[in-house]
């Protein structure tokens, strides 16, 4: 089961993104980048150009830190 921090709930609802993007982007990722005690799981929406970034914590990928399209990784 999959469970939100606080910031994260607060961030996708600013970006206008859902819990079924991300629970996607978990699910069926097209990149994966560990970062010390995090891990990004990363999607392609071709539609909005952009991927969506899923941060999670590397011990529980189950756990959303924050979620966002990422800018710098065009598709």
């Amino acid at each position: 089961m999959i469970s939100y921090d606080p910031h994260a709930l607060f961030q996708m609802g600013r970006r206008g993104i859902l819990k079924e993007w991300v629970e996607l982007t978990l699910d069926q990722h097209d990149e994966i980048e560990h970062h010390d005690d995090k891990c990004s799981f990363l999607r392609r929406f071709s539609e909005r150009r952009q991927m969506l970034r899923v941060v999670t914590r590397s011990s529980d990928h189950q756990y959303v830190i924050t979620a966002y399209f990422d800018r710098s990784k065009p598709c």
